[in-house]
């Protein structure tokens, strides 16, 4: 995986010569495999003459190092450096070829000692390719994953971690079997530590964003910018920041004109993070008859949401209508599913709105 950002690294590593420090960033959204690149890379460094010093080891002071062709400092966590280690490295590179690599979070601040070095160079991790994505879970689950299986990786956003962490999840569950060489979903939901990561994915995110990805869960799995700046009473250019932060976390892709969540199942995380009323009322913001939703609903469907509106009873409905309560029944469960609520008082809210 990342091959290509590997490949930088080695390169940079031939090249190392006594001089100017030479210093490489490895930068990334959390679980899109900075840790495992780097770790890689010093085990790669390790086979050649060279000394790998990892974090711990000189993040607070440089130890006494034997001497060595090429000097090779990886750090996982640069928010622990010593600032007073950078004068001594710019020392030490004078005379020994040495190379630092830091990893860094996407957004993340810099460490004393690291901002100030304009010629650093940077590696940018970004999701495995769809043939990547398919060799690792092939290889963390036991399988060829299936087209099930394959999109609900869509949730990983390609992050290696992401991915790594999803298929633990089904391989726990039972969500997944294995066939003949194929892994096939048994249930199409996500595993609990896939939404608790999804969770803290959202609660990273900056206030602005996280707001505007919980109102545009509202509206559906897939979004237009124009639609959503008009929910939030917002200029459309004012969203920008957001939909640029919400596409680096792998939350939300575009798809043509439109944004879309990763997976339905992204949406459904997203929009739990919202107390149910506030659901409700932005939904009921939206509805009204000349929108999708109330658009779907059939002239029979329309005429039990408003009765429901009115507060009757299905046995009230039933009368009125000239039908049975269990025919009602079934129209009631048609108009939630199309218009994706999941109670009577959803619908009265939503009826009442619309009308409004």
């Amino acid at each position: 995986m990342h091959d290509g950002e590997y490949r930088q690294l080695i390169e940079l590593l031939d090249r190392a010569r006594p001089g100017p420090l030479t210093v490489a960033v490895v930068e990334g959204p959390p679980g899109s495999g900075k840790t495992r690149l780097l770790r890689r890379f010093a085990d790669c460094a390790r086979q050649r003459p060279a000394t790998a010093v990892l974090d711990a080891e000189w993040s607070d002071g440089l130890p006494r190092l034997a001497p060595a062709a090429t000097l090779v400092l990886t750090c996982e966590h640069p928010q622990w450096i010593d600032p007073r280690v950078w004068p001594a490295l710019d020392a030490l590179a004078r005379t020994t070829a040495a190379l630092v690599v830091l990893a860094r979070r996407t957004g993340a601040g810099w460490p004393p000692g690291a901002a100030a070095r304009p010629g650093a160079h940077r590696v940018t991790l970004g999701p495995l390719p769809a043939d990547a994505v398919a060799e690792l879970l092939t290889e963390l689950l036991g399988g060829r994953p299936g087209p099930a299986v394959v999109a609900l990786a869509g949730v990983a956003a390609g992050l290696p971690g992401a991915l790594g962490d999803l298929a633990a999840g089904l391989l726990e569950e039972r969500l997944v079997t294995v066939e003949d060489g194929r892994a096939v979903l048994v249930a199409p939901r996500l595993p609990a530590r896939t939404r608790a990561r999804l969770a803290q994915r959202l609660a990273a995110l900056s206030a602005p964003t996280r707001r505007a990805l919980q109102v545009a869960s509202t509206i559906g799995p897939v979004f237009g910018l124009l639609e959503l700046a008009r929910v939030m009473g917002c200029g459309t250019a004012a969203l920008l920041p957001a939909v640029d932060e919400a596409m680096t976390s792998g939350l939300v892709t575009g798809a043509g004109d439109v944004l879309m969540f990763s997976h339905e199942l992204v949406r459904d995380v997203v929009e739990a993070s919202l107390p149910r009323p506030v659901v409700v009322a932005l939904r009921g913001e939206r509805a009204h008859p000349g929108v999708p939703g109330w658009g779907a609903l059939t002239e029979q469907e329309r005429e039990i949401a408003g009765l429901v509106g009115r507060a009757l009873t299905n046995q009230q409905i039933a009368r009125r209508i000239g039908r049975s309560p269990h025919t009602v029944n079934y129209h009631l469960r048609q108009i939630f599913r199309k218009l994706g609520i999941g109670s009577r008082v959803e619908l009265a809210s939503l009826y009442r709105a619309s009308t409004s």
